[in-house]
């Protein structure tokens, strides 16, 4: 590595520690769930989201970027370079919904003992921050950059990706786009995503009055609760879990019952333990459930008996991609109805096609339907690409750690792109402290050290992927 070229990044890093720190804090601070039902003109994704994406573009504008954006569905920070062609981030400035849990402010930056807490502090905000200081840093070089540096800032990463989608309808495709939403060193394989909602037959005289579990379908619930209509007198004590179930009298003749899981991302179930399911579990081993409703509840049992799809007959693996996972993240009572979302991440050892038969087939086996939502096939990029070398050149230099591509669960913008990686900066070996949370959950929280780390890793590559003929 360029010593000299190191020490500037080093002594760059220093100097805008601070702002950045005060920039997250910033947008942080807006609350920035998207929701299109809220959506106008220039602010598709509600007034939080239009609120956030201001902010971003007002970073970068500060910083130096020429910016504009595409009808609000994205933020564009340039850095021109000699040639049109782009090398080019792109983080989301959307978040999902704080949810239940959290000992602080989820839209107020608490800064303790080294860690950053809020919510979008690791997924995205801190990350999208990053990426407007390392492509700033280019304005320092003696001459323009090769290539000009592009930051989009995605509205509805979270949702849908519908903010890409509508980018690219309009706009060519970078030479090379990394973003930092994910795992370091370097993620250029992804699984394929699909969701389904599985629907009960009516329900006539049913005892569950009301059922709750994550805000998102790719969070897994840290808390559910479930309101039923029996006395709290009539329902046995928990046996299984009973540490982390609570049953309360909401009136006569009228009970909550509360699980406390652990909640995290639905690509990353290890670790975690789903409130519904614990929920689930009680309903059936208290047996006060008949009818239809019973044969729903088993059902959910079958769905929520394990992470990698075993009970529901869809579980594979590929040596490429990994294992299946599913997690049933949002659950509800309407219309005398229950209806329960799976989030799948699949590997390229079956397809969006066969879960959805082998899902149609479960549902039918309980008297149940499933409604077929979202399907994205795998996708990969090239290890070989020099592109991808460069990123894993650069991590292992700065680290001193191995540097391999890997593939994932969690679907990146990266799949949208003709030749793109996720890259960084979470690091899932870092033991959290106690008072904690990982991203989608409660108390997320990022490490000021690796974010730091982080931005010198993404500024040398940025230098490094400019010297590249793509």
């Amino acid at each position: 590595m360029d010593k000299e070229l190191e020490a500037s990044v080093d002594a760059y890093v220093d100097e805008v520690w601070e702002d950045v720190v005060a920039d997250i804090a910033q947008l942080v601070g807006v609350a920035s769930v998207a929701d299109s039902s809220l959506g106008t003109a220039g602010a598709p994704f509600g007034p939080g989201v239009r609120g956030a994406l201001d902010c971003a573009l007002g970073i970068a504008q500060r910083l130096g970027f020429e910016t504009s954006d595409d009808d609000g569905y994205v933020g564009i920070a340039d850095i021109p370079g000699a040639s049109a062609r782009q090398i080019a981030t792109i983080a989301h400035v959307d978040v999902v919904p704080a949810g239940p849990g959290w000992n602080t402010d989820p839209f107020t930056l608490e800064r303790r003992e080294g860690w950053l807490l809020g919510r979008g502090v690791i997924d995205d905000k801190g990350p999208a921050v990053l990426s407007l200081y390392a492509g700033a840093y280019l304005r320092r070089l003696d001459a323009p950059a090769p290539y000009t540096f592009r930051a989009l800032l995605g509205c509805d990463e979270e949702v849908g990706m519908t903010d890409v989608h509508h980018y690219l309808d309009d706009h060519e495709d970078p030479a090379f786009l990394f973003t930092p939403d994910a795992e370091f060193p370097v993620g250029n394989a992804e699984k394929g995503c699909f969701g389904a909602t599985f629907v009960s037959a009516p329900i006539e005289d049913g005892r569950i009055v009301s059922w709750s579990g994550a805000e998102a379908t790719n969070a897994i619930p840290a808390e559910s609760v479930c309101v039923v209509a029996i006395d709290a007198s009539e329902l046995p004590a928990p046996v299984a879990h009973a540490d982390r179930l609570e049953i309360a009298s909401v009136e006569p003749g009228r009970a909550r019952i509360v699980a406390h899981g652990i909640g995290g991302h639905a690509s990353l179930p290890e670790g975690t333990l789903n409130a519904i399911g614990l929920i689930v579990g009680y309903l059936i081993e208290a047996d006060v459930l008949e009818g239809e409703e019973r044969r729903f509840a088993e059902l959910l049992a079958t769905i929520h008996a394990d992470t990698a799809g075993e009970a529901m007959g869809i579980a594979t693996a590929s040596e490429a991609f990994g294992p299946l996972t599913v997690n049933g993240g949002t659950i509800e009572v309407a219309g005398g109805r229950i209806r329960q979302t799976i989030d799948v991440r699949f590997p390229d050892s079956t397809t969006a096609d066969e879960l959805a038969a082998r899902c149609e087939a479960l549902a039918g086996r309980f008297g149940a339907a499933c409604e077929l939502g979202r399907a994205k096939p795998p996708f990969s990029c090239s290890a070989d690409h020099p592109a991808v070398q460069a990123l894993l050149d650069v991590y292992g230099e700065v680290t001193g750690r191995e540097a391999r591509p890997f593939s994932m669960g969690g679907g990146t913008y990266a799949r949208n792109f003709a030749c793109a990686v996720s890259f960084g900066p979470e690091d899932n070996d870092l033991e959290l402290p106690a008072w904690g949370g990982s991203m989608h959950g409660p108390n997320e929280c990022a490490n000021e050290a690796q974010l730091k780390e982080a931005l010198k890793i993404y500024i040398l590559a940025l230098v490094r992927l400019m010297e590249l003929e793509l």
